[in-house]
């Protein structure tokens, strides 16, 4: 299982929202092609509203995710970077990170940690796991 987990700011496009996506999985080529069907792209819940996971989740061949706080939350410590910005947004020091890894489920592991471009950022995890989204690291 492949996740991609994203934050992004509100003024955030879904031009720069792919961008940023788009870059990461660069970073490992034939990764989405080798995980073709079992990819997710994870975001905060509450982004839900801003209408950007969809579109780019489809044009990647992507099912878009939205992880809770909680789920979040759990992920915490298994997060290799933190952000003062996403931390004073949401109250959370690692967004992406947390979303890839809980989307991608129990022995989740980074395989890209975040990557920030303009308002928006991006991690990458994998497993093996057949059910994502757990809220046990």
């Amino acid at each position: 299982m492949i996740a991609l987990g994203v934050g992004f700011a509100s003024r955030c496009t879904g031009n720069e929202l792919a961008a940023v996506v788009t870059a990461v999985l660069a970073e490992v080529p034939g990764l989405l092609d080798a995980h073709a069907g079992a990819g997710r792209l994870a975001a905060p819940a509450h982004k839900r509203h801003a209408g950007l996971l969809e579109p780019v989740a489809r044009d990647l061949g992507l099912t878009p995710v939205y992880v809770t706080r909680d789920q979040l939350s759990v992920w915490q410590p298994a997060t290799v970077t933190r952000s003062r910005l996403a931390e004073a947004a949401v109250g959370l020091p690692a967004v992406a990170e947390a979303a890839a890894l809980a989307a991608a489920g129990p022995g989740a592991r980074l395989c890209v940690p975040r990557r920030t471009a303009g308002p928006a950022t991006c991690a990458l995890a994998l497993t093996d796991a057949e059910n994502p989204i757990t809220e046990t690291p």
